[in-house]
């Protein structure tokens, strides 16, 4: 890291690309070594290729997330660079591997119907109300300001919180789906069904691929299940703040790319930070940054689905004041 007070951790020496190419499938051998195209250039190991179900694996082996494993759409590979003569698949394997690619790089459309999304705004307004009631009898308190200047959440609340979904019976649901959005929500399929289900509940529209995992909506991640835990986190999480006397979010987003940055419409979930320094590093960008962009926005609490002060899995490895806000196809940067 460069400093104590650095936002993200980053290698001591410069990046190079020297030595590197842009991945491509042939580079999915289990073993093979090589980095994200991040500013960082985060080295990763691939340790599976799934085929079958259109996917591959990568072990994050540096900065916060070492040792985390991700679950990537094979058709994803083009985010990542391998060493020149690192091992390549043969032509079977190959040939395989272009036919699951294929096989899953299909678009999927789920539109939000706006009859739909109003039954379910007036269910998250009566889940508040007894959410209200439920915070009043346990009196959480939070210094929001504090918290957001010193990018840290707050113990008591996450313990609250566990108990509020471990009550409904969803604890593990939201421990899941917490800890996979913040190390990297395209890993596996945990939050595209639960966009698919928030598209089907008219509070965003999906624009993504179709399912890899034919076991998406079964058993205890059922439709209605993630339905549950989607409306009953809006209405803990919106009631919260609103308890601690906030009545907007005001929300920072920064980028930094090596080509042009281009405009356009967000996903079903839209992170974003609350500490200006958090989206002043994205904005920085790394060694190749060659255009960067930050924005700032007060958005109303309404679309607040999840925040850094009572989610424990967005303070484990992370400093980063981050909120998630259900997406809103008007809004092209939050």
């Amino acid at each position: 890291m460069t400093s104590t007070d650095a936002v993200y951790e980053w290698s001591p020496g410069p990046v190079s690309d020297d030595g590197f190419v842009d991945a491509n499938l042939a580079h999915l051998v289990a073993g093979n070594r090589g980095r994200m195209r991040d500013p960082r250039r985060t080295p990763v190991e691939v340790t599976e290729v799934k085929p079958k179900t259109g996917s591959f694996v990568v072990r994050v082996c540096a900065f916060e997330d070492a040792g985390a494993e991700w679950e990537l759409p094979l058709y994803g590979i083009s985010a990542f660079q391998f060493p020149v003569g690192a091992p390549r698949a043969g032509e079977h394997d190959l040939a395989t591997l272009r036919r699951g690619r294929e096989r899953f790089d299909r678009d999927l459309t789920v539109d939000a119907e706006p009859g739909t999304r109003q039954a379910t705004l007036a269910s998250i307004a009566h889940r508040r109300e007894d959410v209200a009631s439920w915070l009043a009898a346990r009196g959480p308190q939070a210094d929001i300001a504090a918290r957001i200047e010193s990018r840290e959440g707050d113990p008591s609340l996450y313990e609250l919180a566990e108990e509020f979904f471990a009550e409904r019976g969803l604890g593990e649901l939201e421990s899941c789906f917490s800890a996979t959005f913040v190390s990297n929500p395209a890993s596996g399929e945990v939050v595209k069904g639960h966009a698919i289900v928030a598209a089907e509940l008219g509070l965003c529209p999906f624009r993504g691929k179709v399912a890899r995992d034919p076991a998406l909506f079964s058993g205890s991640w059922s439709r209605g299940r993630r339905g549950e835990h989607l409306t009953w986190r809006l209405a803990l999480v919106q009631e919260l703040w609103r308890s601690f006397g906030g009545e907007g979010l005001a929300c920072y987003r920064g980028t930094a790319s090596e080509t042009p940055i281009e405009g356009g419409t967000k996903g079903s979930f839209v992170s974003a930070t609350m500490s200006r320094a958090v989206a002043q590093a994205h904005f920085d960008g790394g060694p190749t940054t060659g255009f960067g962009a930050m924005w700032r926005q007060t958005l109303p609490l309404e679309r607040l689905f999840m925040s850094f002060l009572e989610t424990r899995a967005m303070n484990t490895k992370f400093r980063e004041a981050e909120v998630v806000l259900i997406g809103d196809p008007a809004n092209t940067v939050f």
